[in-house]
């Protein structure tokens, strides 16, 4: 029969279980509210959640102060010991996330006092990233779920992916007026902050690995990572007129990789519509390809990605996002050769088995 000492024991776990996950909870309200008050450029709204940041340190206070009594008076051992020094890391990159976020509604504060640069579309979405990032690591955490922890960090590469091409992004605006300095510096340290923002997710989720098999995972995540050998979740081609080479590699991407996996193409100079000869070629296997469209690359959902595959030898290739997964495979474009209708249909069969092999190559190790 339990004593008293073991329910009160087991009392303390649970207040710093809920402790821990409001914290967690005011932290992605933050995050949320500070992309609310960029998108409709409220201010008052970016003020009150600096504010707001003094309840996130208070409790990053009150939990230490229940870990250290809790270490102090039950003397943990194993699994709990782990919790309870998990608990003491987890409430640092909480409270810097919320530092964090205290940052980005300065600069928002900032921008709103100026002509709008740009419509806001990959600074929200690399936001919703980031939030979902901390709120499965706390989950993760609550649940005891190492599977879930690791997700949380294959997701920082689309973090760090919406970054570089928010920066190239703005980067070209500076280049063209040296007025749109100030505010792109501005939307850049917010896009900065996220990205850190995804740092210290990915940090969480480390922890909660270590807390739930005792195995430290900092600096090095899973082998399947470091090789590279690992399902994708979502694939990117990128061709230079996304035209052929590419709708052919996503329209084999499609028909060979597990339904879960996301597939999508794009080009550096989206053509008018699909290559004919590329669409008759891959009919000629049983695939369809004419209802895709080229399109670039601003049109792709970057958060659904951790895999960019360029398939073009020349320079015109689009330029990959970083921070992802990245394969280059130096294809022939079959578009530019002549001859006869047989030999000119020979180059596109030619690249459309090229690009199988690979892909059942990558399939394989992925496997």
């Amino acid at each position: 029969m339990p004593t008293l000492t073991d329910r009160e024991y087991d009392a303390e776990l649970h207040k710093l279980h809920d402790q821990l996950l409001l914290m967690g909870a005011k932290v992605e309200e933050m995050i949320a509210n500070s992309m609310r008050a960029l998108t409709e450029r409220d201010s008052e709204l970016a003020r009150r959640m600096i504010q707001y940041d003094h309840q996130i340190n208070r409790l990053e206070i009150e939990i230490d102060d229940l870990c250290l009594r809790i270490l102090a008076k039950r003397q943990p051992v194993a699994s709990d010991l782990r919790l309870i020094t998990t608990a003491l890391k987890l409430v640092t990159d909480l409270e810097r996330i919320g530092d964090l976020g205290v940052n980005i509604c300065e600069r928002v504060v900032e921008l709103n006092m100026e002509p709008t640069l740009k419509p806001y579309v990959d600074l929200p979405r690399m936001a919703e990233t980031a939030q979902a990032m901390v709120r499965d690591a706390l989950d993760a955490f609550v649940q005891a779920d190492p599977e879930r922890a690791r997700e949380v960090m294959d997701r920082d590469r689309v973090v760090n992916a919406y970054y570089g091409q928010v920066f190239r992004e703005l980067l070209t605006y500076m280049m063209e007026d040296p007025r749109n300095i100030y505010r792109a510096i501005r939307a850049q340290s917010i896009a900065k902050y996220l990205e850190r923002i995804g740092d210290h997710a990915t940090n969480l989720a480390e922890m909660v690995i270590f807390m739930v098999v005792g195995k430290d995972v900092r600096h090095v995540g899973s082998m399947a990572e470091m090789s590279g050998h690992r399902m994708p979740r979502g694939m990117l081609f990128l061709g230079a007129h996304n035209a052929a080479r590419s709708q052919i590699a996503e329209g084999w991407a499609r028909h060979l990789f597990p339904a879960g996996v996301s597939v999508f193409s794009a080009g550096s100079e989206p053509a008018a519509a699909v290559d004919p000869n590329a669409v008759r070629v891959m009919q000629e296997v049983g695939v369809d390809i004419s209802s895709q469209r080229p399109k670039p690359v601003g049109d792709v959902p970057l958060g659904d990605i951790d895999t960019v595959i360029t398939v073009c030898a020349e320079e015109a290739c689009a330029l990959p996002p970083g921070g992802l997964v990245q394969h280059h495979w130096a294809l022939d474009d079959p578009t530019v050769g002549d001859g006869t209708d047989d030999e000119v249909l020979g180059a596109y069969r030619k690249t459309r088995e090229d690009i199988r092999r690979r892909l059942e190559e990558l399939l394989e190790k992925s496997r």
